[in-house]
């Protein structure tokens, strides 16, 4: 009987360690994110807004290919209540300050930090694209490149 219960303790134990990836469809649970520069984004921030959340890597192509499109769609929608936070799976953030310096990305970027893994739990394929609606519920999720007019056709009913 004991064995038993040894291995049900140790079932529960596995089962809470696992990470809550949140779903399409899910409501996203709030976190922050401190940026590059300092500056910390709180969840009441992005509140009311439709937010994409980008894990990404300076020495990744595809995303080097898809930070420009990005930055164009910001730059459009910004002001209709589109956010973007890009976050670097950088080794450091030396690496991440000196790629952002030589572009002119006027987005929020920060590290990625373990809450962001825990909530969506990216793995290590990158670019992996989260996009969440106003009322914070995850409505879109890509991992790999990504078409623009396949973007902007999940984005633009958001807004």
């Amino acid at each position: 009987m004991p064995s038993r219960f040894l291995v049900l303790l140790a079932a529960l134990c596995l089962a809470c360690s696992v990470r809550a990836e949140v779903a399409n469809g899910q409501t996203v649970p709030p976190f922050e994110t401190r940026l590059l520069d300092g500056k910390t984004v709180s969840a009441q921030a992005l509140k009311g807004k439709t937010v994409l959340v980008v894990f990404w890597a300076t020495w990744c192509p595809i995303c080097q290919r898809e930070l420009p499109v990005l930055e164009a769609l910001y730059a459009r929608y910004r002001d209709k209540g589109f956010e973007i936070l890009a976050l670097s799976v950088d080794a450091d953030a030396f690496t991440l300050e000196e790629f952002w310096k030589d572009h002119d990305y006027s987005f929020p970027v920060a590290m990625r930090a373990e809450a962001h893994a825990q909530i969506f739990n990216p793995g290590k394929a990158i670019p992996s694209l989260y996009l969440i609606d106003r009322k914070g519920v995850l409505r879109f999720s890509h991992v790999g490149e990504l078409k623009e007019d396949v973007l902007k056709a999940q984005l633009l009913p958001l807004l």
